[in-house]
């Protein structure tokens, strides 16, 4: 099962590329293949990140693992982070169906990592209990019961909600499988988001992740019934951070490399398309970030370790290059170790280390990469392509809005790029905040966002000679 599982999505979606007109472009609705855009913005630090833990195995149970060693991880860990760059440990496999025992078990995840020095983030896994798929009342439960255990830890910077939503092919790693997995994806968004602010945690990030790719039709419908659902639910973009791309080139699609393509090539057209094809199907903007929140190259199934340092070196190269542009803050390589060296899982081998611990060269080269381009210890992604500097300016400003019930508007932000001194002015129609810049460059504050002749109206942001505006509903 765990071999064959993709054979006939891929085979689906191999008939469909076919049939497509050559130079399909952004506009297919079924988002085929873009040309990437020209790079007009310069590239920006990537916050990178790592797996620290065993990979899912594709299929409806998990294969072996070889044991773990969780000392020799941790020293292979600070081995791989350069000094005064970030790594944060993302958390892969926090089910509802573990219930309080598994947000227990994440809790002293967060733990270990956060006193070994490391920044954490975690999925929160729809994969529901027996009996509860579709139960969205439950979920939202267990949403808030993760957010109150791991919130209240400084070190965790993102949850990440449901996990491969868009694919229904695999039960073990992918929650598109169940039953209510949209519904799981948006609600889980909108009460993380409130928990997250009754605690004071806004620094929190939110977002959600899409397997790269599935069949064609069935990946437009998800974005579709996203937007759908969104509109239902008016607090999920304004609570939205992110959205991660899962992306496996010469793995799971293409599932094979393809001899005039390169993995960066492949990396870089996925991001035009989630960026300038499906994400505006969920009405969801520049203001939200693109991630890499898996990425990943095998060195088992007749793949060797000098094509794992080639396709990552290309990758890397082709994302921080396009970051800027295409609004790509962060990096995930998945995973950390092998489960199996020699196994013959799509994922028994996608580590930097082989299962005893030892070095494959990708190791190395993806520390030089994080030295090179990494972001700094403590940075949050600053949003998408419109949230950075404004032309000519020395500082930028990353800003979110949410609502709070019908009657207000919560701004929260960050100066960028330059010490944060000077006055913060936030302004809706005659509306005007001034909020105080704390240490840390973060500002927040309550603006009144009664309903005037329109229903939306223009936010301004302004710091120096940095201006951010978006549209708001008012309504």
């Amino acid at each position: 099962m765990r071999k064959v599982v993709l054979l006939g999505v891929l085979a689906s979606l191999v008939a469909a590329l076919a049939a497509a007109p050559a130079g399909a472009q952004t506009s297919d609705p079924n988002c085929f293949t873009a040309d990437p855009p020209p790079v007009t913005k310069p590239a920006q630090p990537l916050r990178f990140g790592i797996t620290p833990r065993a990979a899912g195995s594709v299929g409806g149970a998990q294969g072996s693992v070889a044991p773990e060693d969780d000392l020799r991880a941790i020293a292979a860990l600070r081995e791989l982070r350069p000094d005064g760059r970030a790594l944060v440990m993302r958390l892969n496999r926090l089910f509802w169906a573990d219930g309080d025992e598994g947000i227990r078990r994440f809790a002293r995840y967060v733990d270990d990592y956060a006193a070994a020095g490391f920044e954490v983030e975690s999925q929160v896994r729809y994969h529901p209990p027996e009996g509860s798929e579709g139960d969205i009342e439950g979920w939202e439960r267990y949403v808030r019961a993760v957010v109150r255990e791991l919130g209240k830890r400084p070190a965790l910077t993102a949850l990440s909600i449901t996990n491969e939503a868009n694919f229904d092919g695999s039960r073990n790693t992918s929650d598109g499988a169940y039953a209510g997995v949209v519904d799981a994806l948006v609600r889980g968004t909108i009460v993380a988001r409130s928990e997250l602010d009754a605690m004071g945690r806004g620094d929190v990030q939110l977002g959600f992740s899409m397997m790269w790719r599935y069949k064609p039709d069935s990946d437009r419908r998800f974005w579709e019934q996203i937007g759908a659902k969104a509109d239902a639910n008016p607090g999920f973009r304004g609570a939205l951070d992110y959205v991660g791309l899962q992306i496996y080139p010469g793995l799971v699609w293409p599932p094979a490399p393809l001899a005039d393509r390169t993995a960066g090539e492949e990396t870089v057209e996925a991001l035009t398309l989630l960026r300038h094809c499906y994400m505006p199907k969920a009405k969801l903007g520049p203001e939200v970030a693109t991630w890499i929140s898996e990425n990943g190259y095998a060195t088992n199934l007749g793949r060797t370790e000098q094509t794992q340092v080639t396709d990552l070196r290309s990758t890397l190269d082709a994302v921080h290059a396009w970051s800027g542009e295409l609004g790509v803050t962060d990096y995930r390589y998945f995973n950390l170790r092998d489960n199996d060296s020699d196994g013959s899982d799509l994922f028994s081998a996608v580590g930097l280390l082989r299962d005893d611990y030892s070095r494959k060269p990708a190791f190395a080269v993806l520390g030089g990469l994080i030295a090179q381009m990494g972001a700094p210890p403590g940075a949050r992604s600053p949003g998408g392509p419109s949230s950075g500097p404004a032309a000519g300016s020395q500082s930028g400003l990353s800003v979110r809005v949410r609502r709070r019930g019908r009657r207000t508007l919560v701004v929260t932000g960050r100066v960028l790029g330059a010490p944060c001194r000077g006055r913060v002015v936030v302004a809706v129609g005659p509306r005007v905040r001034r909020p105080r810049l704390r240490p840390d460059c973060r500002f927040r504050t309550l603006v009144p966002a009664r309903r005037t002749r329109a229903r939306r109206a223009t936010l301004t942001v302004r710091f120096g000679r940095t201006l951010v505006r978006r549209r708001v509903r008012v309504a």
